[in-house]
């Protein structure tokens, strides 16, 4: 039922480079959607910046892609790596 959600996820995260999609698990109440990701990815000048644009691009994807409305992202950070690293 949810997959083609989880799929939608793992699409909006691809334009991201620097991004690695850990895990993705959803909730419905009420028809609305709540995603909980867990990423890790590259230190950035503005990390929170980074966050926001990742929860809009897969707000914006669910909403185009099914018109479904999304309630809320939790986005979870697992790991920061650092560049050298990588």
């Amino acid at each position: 039922m949810h997959k083609p959600i989880i799929t939608i996820v793992a699409m909006s995260v691809q334009p991201f480079d620097d991004v690695i999609l850990e895990e993705v698990r959803l909730h419905e109440k009420q028809k609305r959607l709540t995603i909980h990701m867990t990423v890790s990815f590259t230190m950035h000048d503005n990390m929170l910046a980074l966050c926001e644009r990742i929860q809009k691009q897969v707000i914006d994807d669910i909403y185009e892609m099914t018109e479904r409305e999304v309630f809320a992202v939790h986005l979870y950070v697992r790991r920061l790596v650092d560049g050298k690293n990588a």
